[in-house]
């Protein structure tokens, strides 16, 4: 990751509040399970948030810029001899040393946007994949929500459907299911990001959109969403599929 000016404080109070969304984490993973292979490489996996999903994986390795999270992720989950987790840097030439684990399932959630040269990474990210293997990215969605918070947490960009099944195609995989998801984080993340032009997200407003996620789910699995604050991509290694689309760019 290259270096860019924001606020580190902003960065790891999302970060911490990442915790207190925990449904949302759930109805992401309900989206993305059917996906899953048996190993599993986390790029960016913070503070493990997904790792708990994920224990009873053949293998899971989680990687991170961030000494401290990589820290953590091992103190939590050491006891599991399958879990494990390393500082890496996906735009570096030695994360391709990963290819040797067969990585089947390759996860990142809301890593890619902080990445200068994210084609790199993705090119790294596609050398590490088994033939075959499945890239599960959950990005931040649509460059017209893009603003104060996305600036002061090391936002280089928000993605659509274009970009993202452009950038696949290029590295030699491609999607077969892009979907945007949680309109009204959408909302709420243009509201407080372009209209108020916070910093971070409220905590307050987090705890309460916690509680209402269930019910967001449940219209969003009933009436298909046309944007959301975040874009889910699946893409396969080698497949040449047509991806299910789910909104428009």
């Amino acid at each position: 990751m290259n270096a860019m000016e924001f606020d580190e404080v902003a960065l790891q109070k999302v970060r911490e509040d990442r915790l207190l969304i925990d449904e949302l984490d759930r109805w992401l993973y309900d989206e993305i399970r059917p996906f899953f292979g048996q190993r599993v490489l986390d790029v960016g996996c913070g503070l493990g948030n997904f790792a708990r999903h994920l224990t009873a994986k053949d293998l899971y390795i989680g990687t991170d810029v961030s000494p401290a999270s990589v820290a953590a992720v091992n103190k939590t989950y050491g006891a599991y001899p399958n879990m494990h987790a390393q500082v890496a840097n996906a735009t570096d030439p030695r994360f391709r040393k990963f290819k040797r684990f067969e990585i089947d399932t390759v996860f990142s959630l809301n890593v890619f946007e902080h990445i200068d040269d994210h084609e790199t990474a993705l090119e790294n990210v596609a050398y590490v994949l088994k033939p075959g293997g499945v890239l599960i990215l959950v990005v931040p969605a649509h460059k017209w929500l893009y603003g104060s918070i996305d600036r002061s947490i090391g936002h280089y960009r928000r993605y659509d459907m274009t970009l993202l099944a452009e950038m696949f195609r290029e590295v030699g995989i491609n999607c077969v299911k892009l979907k945007y998801i949680n309109a009204l984080g959408a909302v709420g993340w243009f509201a407080n990001g372009r209209v108020r032009r916070q910093d971070t997200p409220p905590s307050g407003q987090l705890k309460l959109f916690n509680k209402l996620v269930p019910l967001i789910r449940r219209f969003e699995s009933l009436v298909p969403v046309p944007f959301g604050i975040s874009l889910l991509a699946v893409a396969r290694k080698g497949s040449s599929l047509a991806p299910e689309l789910n909104g428009k760019s």
